[in-house]
């Protein structure tokens, strides 16, 4: 059989692996030790999943995520899904947004796209970055990037 290319990060997949795969990359997460604690629900609906929820972690750090699922083929308790809607949310408590990632919206931004702000000067205006169309990160990508910031800015946070 020829090679035919990667598959997509974001391609449909079956609900099974999708949940398998999202619970391998939590629990590799808090072995790592940034991600403290994760409240993050499934829940089904009639055309879709719901993936909402919070996780915790170091430096008072938390993500706030919610993601949909569409339901491309019902395959009874085994459905064929995709992401079509996300919004991970990462602060810092007390202090505000550090980065969002977004799905396109219908009214504005018709584009992948990330607000990042400075949030230890009190950025609350912040800039909106294209992501490009493929390269929308995952949850566990999101989770790296906050854990990224949180060792960069370590010594800042440990100030009063």
């Amino acid at each position: 059989m020829p090679w035919r290319g990667a598959v997509s990060k974001h391609a449909p997949n079956l609900f099974s692996r999708y949940e398998s795969i999202h619970e391998t990359v939590m629990a590799q997460m808090r072995r790592g030790g940034f991600v403290v604690s994760d409240a993050l629900v499934f829940t089904p609906l009639p055309k879709a999943i719901l993936l909402e929820g919070t996780i915790d972690c170091q430096g008072q750090i938390r993500i706030d995520v919610r993601k949909r699922l569409d339901v491309l083929d019902d395959r009874g308790d085994d459905p064929l899904v995709q992401t079509i809607f996300y919004s991970y949310n990462v602060a810092l408590a007390g202090r505000g947004t550090i980065f969002r990632y977004d799905s396109p919206h219908q009214n504005h931004r018709r584009f992948h796209h990330v607000h990042r702000y400075d949030v230890l000067s009190d950025d609350t205006e912040g800039t909106v970055e294209r992501v490009p169309e493929d390269d929308w990160p995952t949850l566990g990508e999101v989770i790296l990037e906050a854990q990224d910031w949180y060792y960069e800015h370590y010594d800042a946070l440990q100030s009063p």
